[in-house]
């Protein structure tokens, strides 16, 4: 039942050049030097903030990114300003959204309702299994499939994170319409992937795990990161999926999504995960 909600980190281009100021205390030489290897690095990144702000306002991107730093408390940044806003003042180290009472119990995808009182069978470890054998080759492959983690598609479909149950253990993702698999991947392509991710409107899907990000459409087909975003680990998309923003290790790339090779605004922010919301 996990998904995005909110995230914090380093905060606004103020926050940017005081990091920066850190980092370069930590090194060494003359304070004369310092203090100028300061003075460039912080002009650096306002520079690199100021370049973001120019190329997502002429874009037309917009809305707050709220994300989390290593501590888990949540900030906000307006966009295309890169502002400070709002964020909640509890810790949460990653975002969530509502599933729509689908979750998983014993193997099975399950809807919730009422507080849990309410416990429906969606799609029964059993079909699960039998669907993701013969026709999409897995065959031979196990004795069959447990869900692990459900999420609704819209339109009675629902993506799912399934393990086998023999061993060696394979993970495999399936999208299912009417309790039958039209769409899987193989463990070779899921890997170590804990959690699926669905964008606002069900159009893409992520796959999030310590091996970073992996990019799917509706369909569970692979797609495309930019060249410089080939190591993300935490991935949120604009309310209106226009745009995708990708968090690696030092910044956070926005780009239209589904056209990874176009424009990419480059965003000097750290962050730990992060989740994209409507303009105030």
């Amino acid at each position: 039942m996990r998904r995005i909600l909110t995230w914090v980190v380093v905060a606004a281009v103020a926050a940017i050049g005081a990091a920066a100021t850190a980092d370069a205390l930590r090194g060494g030489g003359e304070s004369v030097t310092r203090s100028a290897e300061r003075t460039g690095i912080a002009a650096i990144r306002v520079r690199e903030a100021e370049r973001a702000v120019s190329q997502l306002r002429e874009a037309g991107a917009g809305g707050v990114l709220t994300y989390s730093d290593e501590s888990c408390r949540l900030h906000a940044i307006t966009l295309p300003d890169l502002e400070p806003a709002d964020a909640p003042g509890f810790e949460m180290c990653e975002p969530f959204s509502g599933s729509g009472g689908i979750s998983v119990f014993d193997g099975d995808v399950v809807w919730s309702g009422l507080g849990y009182q309410t416990v429906q069978v969606v799609v029964s470890q059993e079909a699960l299994s039998r669907g993701l054998r013969v026709p999409l080759g897995f065959d031979g492959v196990s004795d069959g499939y447990r869900a692990v983690q459900a999420e609704s598609l819209g339109d009675g479909r629902y993506v799912v994170l399934a393990d086998s149950t023999s061993t060696p253990r394979e993970r495999v993702l399936a999208v299912l319409k009417g309790g039958r698999v039209v769409a899987a991947q193989p463990g070779f392509v899921v890997g170590s992937a804990r959690e699926i991710r669905p964008s606002p409107r069900r159009n893409y899907v992520a796959l999030l795990g310590p091996d970073g990000v992996g990019l799917l459409d509706e369909n569970a087909e692979r797609l495309d990161l930019p060249d410089p975003a080939r190591a993300p680990h935490a991935i949120a998309w604009s309310p209106d999926e226009r745009w995708t923003a990708l968090a690696t290790r030092a910044s956070v790339y926005v780009f239209r999504s589904g056209d990874p090779h176009g424009l990419l605004v480059r965003i000097p922010l750290a962050v730990r995960d992060l989740a994209w919301e409507g303009a105030e």
